[in-house]
């Protein structure tokens, strides 16, 4: 099957925010542009896209296919990056070295959230999937479990296995995208620029209330105070930025950032981290110009991008190619 260039587009676009947000918290010691407005969407998008690209046509679920992708793509990058970048991560925090502290966070999936949950959900949805036969309604009831299970999990105050609790969470939105996917003919109606402008005056609306009302939206760790806004706001923002990608030109650059995400997220955030120290070294420190910001995001980037492609030209193995 053929690459579909705004997936790419969109995965760029959602990681280029990723690495803006941790910038903005390395650099400035804080987020300048609050979370809620585009953070969470950044995250939750990922997630949306992975169901997206789980549902199949064929009424058949090639399990062993899945499973075998999620090991090869997910979980041995996950290890191998996670054991490379242990030590310097810990020096570079002024941390001491706890090597048994430092395994069993890589072993119980401690050491990259995202990557963790991202590889749990996968393999639960894909379970799911194949248990189901691909029954819509008995997904839509898993993920809906899923999810309010994770509010229960999240108000216990633990650290769970896997990011167990973020796992759970996430099926919802796999689900979301499995079932756009599945009635995608139904929403391509969305595909002009009315429609567009129409939904970002709505998700706009919809920021501001939770600005003006001090709405919660934190993922990680969950910390959300009013899910029918929470959920009303990653519909809306996804049916949004994936219907404003299908139709942007192909920005090469940014289709690039997203078919190599995987590495830019391993690396997201200790490139901004270094740079940030050097920039407090030299004396290029935040003084609240945002312009300063976006200069240390254009190095990040810059940065950032070089290892990507080092790391998939010359150490392809480590992202599961």
């Amino acid at each position: 099957m053929n690459r579909k260039h705004w997936i790419d587009l969109l995965r760029g676009i959602c990681m280029l925010g990723i690495l803006l947000d941790h910038t903005e918290i390395y650099y400035t010691g804080s987020n300048i542009i609050n979370y809620n407005v585009y953070v969470v969407n950044a995250l939750t998008i990922f997630f949306i896209l992975s169901g997206y690209l789980m549902y199949k046509d064929n009424p058949t679920f090639n399990i062993k296919h899945k499973l075998k992708s999620i090991f090869k793509s997910l979980l041995i990058p996950y290890f191998i990056f996670t054991t490379i970048i242990a030590v310097p991560k810990a020096l570079a925090h002024g941390n001491t070295i706890e090597w048994i502290n430092i395994c069993m966070d890589i072993i119980m999936g401690q050491a990259s959230w995202f990557v963790a949950a991202l590889c749990l959900s996968e393999l639960i949805f894909a379970l799911s999937i194949w248990i189901t036969r691909g029954k819509l309604p008995l997904l839509l009831f898993i993920g809906v479990l899923g999810f309010g299970f994770s509010i229960y999990l999240s108000h216990q105050n633990q650290t769970y296995p896997w990011q167990l609790d973020n796992s759970l969470q996430a099926l919802l939105f796999l689900c979301i995208g499995y079932t756009y996917h599945r009635y995608e003919h139904v929403f391509n109606i969305f595909n002009h620029i009315s429609y567009i402008s129409l939904l970002l005056l709505i998700v706009v609306i919809v920021k501001i209330y939770e600005s003006m009302n001090g709405i919660n939206m934190l993922i990680w760790h969950i910390n959300i105070n009013n899910y029918p806004i929470f959920i009303l706001d990653i519909s809306l923002c996804a049916l949004l930025m994936i219907h404003l990608c299908k139709l942007l030109p192909r920005y090469k650059w940014l289709i690039w950032t997203g078919e190599h995400s995987l590495a830019y997220y391993f690396l997201c955030g200790g490139i901004p981290f270094l740079i940030s120290k050097l920039f407090m070294k030299v004396g290029f420190t935040y003084n609240g110009n945002y312009l300063y910001v976006m200069v240390a995001f254009t190095i990040v980037y810059i940065i950032t991008s070089i290892c990507s492609w080092l790391i998939y030209k010359y150490t392809p193995f480590l992202v599961g190619k």
